[in-house]
């Protein structure tokens, strides 16, 4: 038998499973936590849910697993906080955390900040406790309530080709038909690679402020299969030979605030100089226009007739450099 374990202050016995909140030093915030420590050796992996509190498959998947997942079939350790950003979820706020001073998207935060906002000192606490600890770490997210999305996983930006490679090959043990490769820093799953060395990815799943069965059992089963790719859960998980790795993406940001008209849907194949949507303002005047710059599929697509400038309106992509 292996020796008990500690995390967040919470101490695991060897062959025991934990849910319960932790309290945060110095904080008004409770996090909820499953600590799952096998009675063998093994590999440490860390799901998280509800950095953004809007994005639900994530969340009743990662509360699923937690109640489903017994100590006695796992070797090392899993960690599932299926709710990070409390009074966004309960509050029902998209993107930002309502209990931060600045209202900030923890999304953005990394790496955290002990002496900075609330938000910036949650992350700092999740990376020191949790994150920095792991052998791997998989953030959950979806469309938001104000986003249509195919589904997909995204790659940490890792630093070198090695955990690069590594983070990729997880990937195709999954079921996605696409992912691609983070190209930002601040994210949370991606500066778990980029700052601490710690392989991470995330899933989209889902969106629109809705979840289904399907996307639930779907997600459940890859975080499952991961979990069997580092030996954690016993089985062998499924090589998938067919996925498509979107090298070329676009992130579009609005341009103005006003009216959103979108002039093609998630999933749609899109041509180079196709009209992707139009901005007009109350009284029907054009303020804005974006067309396609390459060749791409609609993956996300902003589904909110009232828009400010700076907000995500469209994410496309294609497997070729052009």
């Amino acid at each position: 038998m292996k020796e008990s374990i500690t995390f967040g202050g919470l101490t695991v016995a060897s062959g025991e499973k934990v849910s319960q909140y932790i309290d945060i030093p110095g904080e008004n915030h409770k996090l909820p936590v499953t600590i799952i420590n096998g009675a063998n050796d093994g590999k440490k992996f860390l799901v998280t849910a509800s950095i953004h509190g809007f994005e639900y498959p994530g969340i009743v998947s990662a509360v699923e697993l937690g109640q489903e997942i017994n100590a006695s079939e796992v070797s090392g350790v899993m960690i599932i906080i299926p709710v990070v950003n409390a009074s966004g979820f309960y509050g029902r706020q998209p993107y930002v955390c309502p209990d931060d001073e600045e209202r900030k998207n923890l999304n953005k935060l990394a790496p955290g900040d002990k002496n900075g906002t609330f938000g910036q000192r949650l992350i700092a606490y999740l990376e020191d406790e949790f994150v920095t600890k792991m052998d791997f770490h998989l953030d959950l997210h979806s469309g938001d309530a104000t986003e249509a999305l195919c589904n997909f996983a995204a790659a940490g930006n890792a630093n070198d080709e090695e955990t690069k490679k590594l983070i990729h090959d997880v990937i195709h043990h999954t079921s996605f038909e696409y992912y691609t490769q983070s190209t930002g820093k601040c994210e949370f799953y991606n500066g778990s690679v980029h700052f601490f060395n710690i392989p991470s990815m995330m899933f989209e799943v889902g969106g629109a402020g809705v979840w289904t069965r399907e996307e639930v059992d779907e997600e459940k089963s890859n975080i499952k299969r991961i979990a069997q790719y580092f030996g954690i859960l016993p089985g062998q998980p499924e090589l998938n030979k067919t996925q498509t790795w979107l090298k070329k993406q676009s992130w579009i940001e609005c341009q103005e605030d006003g009216l959103f008209y979108a002039c093609v849907k998630v999933g749609d194949e899109v041509k180079k100089g196709q009209k992707l949507y139009e901005i007009k303002d109350v009284f029907g005047k054009l303020l804005a226009e974006y067309f396609a710059e390459h060749d791409g599929k609609v993956m996300i697509l902003n589904n909110t007739l009232g828009v400010s400038k700076g907000d995500d309106s469209i994410f496309y992509g294609c497997a070729e450099l052009v």
